[in-house]
C-alpha cells in the first residue's frame, strides 16, 4: 500500500502499488484500486491530477478548506444550463451554435439541439470506457476519444457517430510503443486531417484519410521523455497545433511534425491558447493540487519562444485557457477534490483578472461558436468531485465584446507611422479605432480617461508592418471625455474622443 498526502483540505489516498514510469523528476504512477487503475501525475515534486477522477471513493477530503474563493460580481453573466449526477464532464464540441456534445467518464455522451438549453442521453455505456475529447465535424458527424479502463495500458480508444449519435462504430483502438496509451483531446481540421492527443506520454496520433479505422492513424512521439500533456489543445485552419504540460509543443503541418521546447512555467503548464488573429499572443495556464493547491497564468508575446512571468495566482489550478483578441481571454479551472472551481475572465490581455463564476466545481473544457462579429456562445464544462459526489456541469454565456479582436484592414504596406481620428465620434457606445506602422514593432493602445487614469489596454504585443483596427466598446463606462494612446518603437500618438449616452 502507499499512502499520498495533500496539505490543502489533507485528501488522503490508499492504492495498491501496479508500476511506475519515472522520468527525471516526473512521475506517472499507474496503480489498481478495486480492478479500476488510476495515473497520479506528478512533476517537481508537485501533483497535477488524479485520473481518472470518477469512482475514487478512497478520496476524502476535510470539510474545513483552507483556501475561500471570493466571488464578485460577474464581468460575464454564465448561467448553469445542465447537470448530471454521478457523471464527471470532461470535454465539449460544438458543430453548429445549436449542436453540440459533451463527453464523460464511464462512458456517457450527451447531445444538445438548441444550444445547450436541453440535452440527451446518447450513449452511456458505464465502466469501463472513459471518454476525455470530442470534436463534432458536423451535427451528426462526431469523433470521441478516451480509453478502456481495463484494456491494454498502451492503447487509447476512438469511436465515431455518423448519425448524430443514434449509433457508434465500435473501437478503434491506437496504440503506442511505449507509457500510456490513453487518448484525450481530439481535433479535426477538415474531413481527413485530424490529430488525438495521448496525453500521458506525451505524443499525438495524427490522420490524413479520415481516421476511420486503426490503420488510418500514426503515431508521433512529440516529447522524447513521455512528459505528458495537460489541458486543452490549439489547433488552427492553417493546420498549427500547439499543446502543453511538461513541454511546450509546436506542429505547423496539422500534427506530422513537431517542435517541442519548455514550458512556460518551472511546474508545468495547463492548457494553452493563441489569439484568434495573431500566433505571437499566447496564454497558457497550469497549477498543483499537491504540496499546494494552486494555479497561474503566463503570457507570450512571441509565439511560445518567451513566457512572462506569472501574470496571475489562483487559488486552484488552472485547466484550460482561451485568448479570443488582444484584450480578452478566460481561464478555468479547479479542484474537484475540495470541490471548488471557476471561470476567469481578462479585459486588459491578463493584467487583472475577474472570477466571473464560482463554480463548486474544477472546470475542465470549453467550446463557443460565433453567433455574430460581435457576438459569441461559449459553453464550459466541469464537475464536482467526492466530497459532494460527482455531478457533472455545464455553464453558458453570450459575449458581446470586442471579439473581431484587430483587423489587418489593408495589404498595403503604409510608408509612415499614423494614428487616426476614431469614428464615429462623439459615439454610443461602439468606435473604432485605427492606426498605421511602416515597420513591425511593439503596439499598446491604451484608453485614459480625462483624468490621466488608464482604463482600458486594448492592444499589447508586436505585429508586422500595416494598417490595422480595433473596436472598442464603451458600454461599461460613462459619459465622458477619453483619450487613446498609441506606443510604438518608434512612434507615440494621442486622440481625444467624446461617449455619450
Amino acid at each position: 500500500m502507499k499512502s499520498i498526502f495533500y496539505k490543502s483540505g489533507i485528501i488522503i489516498v490508499c492504492f495498491i502499488l501496479f508500476s511506475s514510469f519515472s522520468l527525471y523528476s516526473q512521475t506517472i504512477d499507474i496503480k489498481n484500486h478495486n480492478n479500476q487503475t488510476y495515473i497520479i501525475k506528478n512533476y517537481n515534486s508537485s501533483k497535477s491530477a488524479i485520473v481518472p477522477v470518477y469512482g475514487s471513493e478512497n478520496i476524502t477530503v476535510n470539510n474545513n478548506i483552507s483556501q475561500v474563493i471570493q466571488y464578485k460580481p460577474s464581468s460575464f453573466n454564465w448561467i448553469l444550463k445542465f447537470t448530471a449526477a454521478g457523471k464527471v464532464f470532461k470535454d465539449i464540441s460544438f458543430a453548429t451554435t445549436q449542436a453540440g456534445y459533451i463527453v464523460t467518464e464511464l462512458g456517457s455522451v450527451y447531445k444538445t439541439t438548441n444550444g445547450g438549453d436541453n440535452w440527451t442521453s446518447v450513449m452511456n455505456l458505464g465502466f469501463p470506457y472513459y471518454w476525455y475529447g470530442v470534436h463534432a465535424l458536423t451535427a451528426d458527424t462526431v469523433v470521441i476519444a478516451g480509453f478502456n479502463n481495463q484494456g491494454n495500458i498502451n492503447s487509447g480508444v476512438v469511436r465515431w457517430s455518423y448519425n448524430g449519435g443514434a449509433t457508434w462504430t465500435g473501437d478503434i483502438n491506437l496504440h503506442i510503443p511505449n507509457g500510456v496509451g490513453w487518448l484525450s483531446k481530439v481535433h479535426f481540421f477538415d474531413r481527413n486531417r485530424g490529430v488525438v492527443s495521448a496525453e500521458f506520454s506525451g505524443g499525438m496520433h495524427y490522420t490524413t484519410n479520415g481516421g476511420k479505422d486503426s490503420t488510418g492513424w500514426t503515431y508521433v512521439q512529440v516529447n522524447s521523455d513521455l512528459g505528458w500533456f495537460s489541458g486543452n489543445i490549439d489547433a488552427d485552419a492553417n493546420g498549427n497545433v500547439f499543446t502543453t504540460g511538461i513541454h511546450f509543443a509546436h506542429s505547423t503541418d496539422y500534427g506530422v511534425s513537431w517542435v517541442s521546447g519548455v514550458p512556460a512555467d518551472n511546474v508545468f503548464d495547463g492548457g494553452v491558447d493563441f489569439a484568434d488573429n495573431n500566433l505571437l499572443l499566447g496564454l497558457t495556464g497550469g497549477g498543483s493540487i499537491s504540496p499546494s493547491v494552486s494555479g497561474w497564468v503566463h503570457r507570450t508575446t512571441d509565439g511560445g519562444q518567451t513566457w512572462g512571468a506569472r501574470l496571475n495566482t489562483f487559488a486552484y489550478p488552472i485547466r484550460s485557457v482561451k485568448y479570443f483578441n488582444d484584450t480578452l481571454m478566460f481561464a478555468i479551472g479547479g479542484n474537484l477534490y475540495q470541490d471548488v472551481g471557476g471561470i476567469y475572465s481578462s479585459t486588459n490581455a491578463g493584467l487583472n483578472w475577474n472570477l466571473d463564476m464560482s463554480t463548486g466545481a474544477e472546470m475542465f473544457s470549453y467550446d463557443f461558436k460565433k453567433i455574430s462579429n460581435d457576438s459569441i456562445d461559449m459553453w464550459c464544462v466541469g464537475s464536482t468531485g467526492s466530497g459532494s459526489g460527482y455531478i457533472g456541469k455545464l455553464f453558458k454565456v453570450r459575449i458581446g465584446y470586442n471579439l473581431v479582436g484587430i483587423n489587418n484592414i489593408s495589404n498595403q504596406i503604409p510608408n509612415e507611422y499614423k494614428l487616426y481620428q476614431n469614428y464615429p465620434n462623439p459615439f454610443n457606445s461602439m468606435t473604432k479605432i485605427q492606426w498605421s506602422m511602416y515597420n513591425s514593432g511593439n503596439v499598446k493602445l491604451i484608453i485614459y480617461d480625462l483624468q490621466g487614469k488608464e482604463m482600458v489596454t486594448l492592444v499589447n504585443g508586436k505585429y508586422q508592418a500595416g494598417n490595422y483596427e480595433i473596436k472598442w466598446d464603451g458600454n461599461k463606462y460613462s459619459s465622458g471625455i477619453y483619450f487613446y494612446k498609441l506606443i510604438t518603437d518608434r512612434f507615440t500618438d494621442t486622440k481625444k474622443m467624446v461617449l455619450l449616452k
